[in-house]
């Protein structure tokens, strides 16, 4: 449990400096994602329907891009809630901020309320202020019902484990095979009923 307490309060205190200290709208993951579409999206051609809707062209194969509604024919855009490169092609043409159209759970505000909060270290159980109504409760332990019939011992290996089984030939004395499957036929004793029919 210590180590759980540790671990957020270092990753809480870590994560809200690097949102404090972005100077971008959305996080670094949403930036370099947008940054890499655009990339995409100037080879796209463009053709504006009206104010807020735009036909754009990828190989042939045409989209109808709604920034208003925030939906595209390739559906990439309602589902990542960010601009799909069809998207940030029509943003371009228009010059609007591309973090305008993306979901607010990307968005710096929600960043930093995720992490405005922290995570106070325990102290030394000696220091602890216990209110006398949670010292007088008695803890039981939980209802167990024993379950019918032999308890157990060893647990079950899933098929999916590789065995640590070894098998050891009763012939030849080798690991590797059991007697059945055995290759190395040792040498037959003198006074063996099948050396006597040889």
């Amino acid at each position: 449990m210590d180590f759980i307490q540790v671990k957020l309060q270092h990753w809480f205190y870590e994560r809200k400096n690097k949102a404090e200290g972005t100077f971008y709208d959305v996080s670094y993951w949403v930036e370099e994602e947008l940054k890499n579409r655009i990339d995409l999206a100037f080879t796209l051609n463009v053709f504006p329907v009206d104010s807020w809707r735009s036909r754009v062209e990828e190989e042939g194969i045409t989209f109808l891009v709604d920034l208003n509604k925030r939906t595209c024919d390739c559906f990439q855009f309602q589902l990542d809630e960010l601009p799909c490169i069809h998207a940030i092609a029509a943003i371009e043409k228009r010059n609007i901020k591309k973090s305008d159209f993306c979901s607010h759970w990307y968005l710096k505000e929600s960043w930093l309320k995720t992490y405005e909060r922290q995570i106070h270290p325990v102290g030394h159980t000696d220091s602890w202020i216990v209110p006398e109504s949670v010292k007088s409760q008695i803890v039981k332990p939980p209802d167990f019902k024993v379950p019918p019939g032999r308890r157990q011992k060893k647990r079950h290996i899933p098929a999916t484990e590789p065995s640590k089984i070894t098998f050891k030939c009763g012939r030849c004395r080798r690991i590797g095979h059991n007697r059945t499957a055995c290759i190395y036929s040792p040498a037959l004793h003198p006074f063996s009923r099948k050396h006597r029919e040889e």
